[in-house]
């Protein structure tokens, strides 16, 4: 899906990689791409395949970031720095890092992802960051399915909001947080959801949160 600036501009292209029902995004231009999320463990090759359909060189994906370090959205993180491919840490996402490979198993074929040679930074500057590899938005701290769940937001209107999930359908012990995350997605003016699992939706302009 492409999005214009407010020049009538083409902005933004973002691409669809996903598999195993997650979904995960490249996003950007024909010199940097960014990745949203990072596969299932032990899936190198099921990525690289999914990347040859849609055209995508993975050279072009020069960083990735991860909206909560669960196995499925941060599960080839190593295997793609091995390749190349900056990972972005925010600092509240470091402990998250270290707990991950707690909660794999070998089977899995989980590459621990190692946290010296990251790309760390704070959410505030993340819109500087973005804005040096073509990216018009920032990221924002989105608590609610977990501590370290961030949301990546377009100043176009779309939002990655990885396991965010609507309120309706989180525990009581969640529902705070997770009303305040999305009350911070809209106050950013999204239209557009990007989830991590699921279709895309659109935000209705006046719809409660909660």
């Amino acid at each position: 899906m492409d999005f214009t600036d407010t020049m009538g501009r083409l902005a933004m292209n973002i691409v669809h990689v996903g598999y195993h029902s997650t979904n995960y995004y490249v996003i950007g231009n024909s010199h940097v791409q960014l990745l949203v999320d990072a596969g299932w463990p032990g899936t190198l090759p099921e990525f690289l395949a999914v990347l040859k359909r849609k055209n995508i060189s993975l050279q072009q994906i020069r960083y990735q970031m991860v909206t909560h370090y669960h196995p499925d959205h941060a599960g080839l993180a190593q295997d793609l720095k091995r390749l190349g491919v900056r990972l972005i840490v925010l600092e509240h996402q470091i402990s998250a890092i270290s707990l991950l490979k707690t909660i794999t198993k070998p089977v899995d074929r989980y590459t621990p992802i190692t946290l010296h040679d990251n790309l760390l930074m704070t959410t505030e500057a993340s819109r500087s960051f973005l804005s040096s590899i073509g990216i018009a938005g920032e990221i924002i701290s989105t608590p609610g399915h977990s501590a370290d769940s961030v949301t990546l937001i377009l100043d176009q209107g779309a939002a990655f909001t990885g396991d965010l999930q609507n309120p309706g359908f989180v525990a009581e012990s969640a529902m705070e947080l997770t009303v305040q995350s999305w009350t911070a997605i809209r106050a950013l003016g999204v239209t557009t959801v990007y989830p991590g699992h699921g279709p895309v939706t659109m935000l209705s302009a006046h719809a409660s949160v909660a």
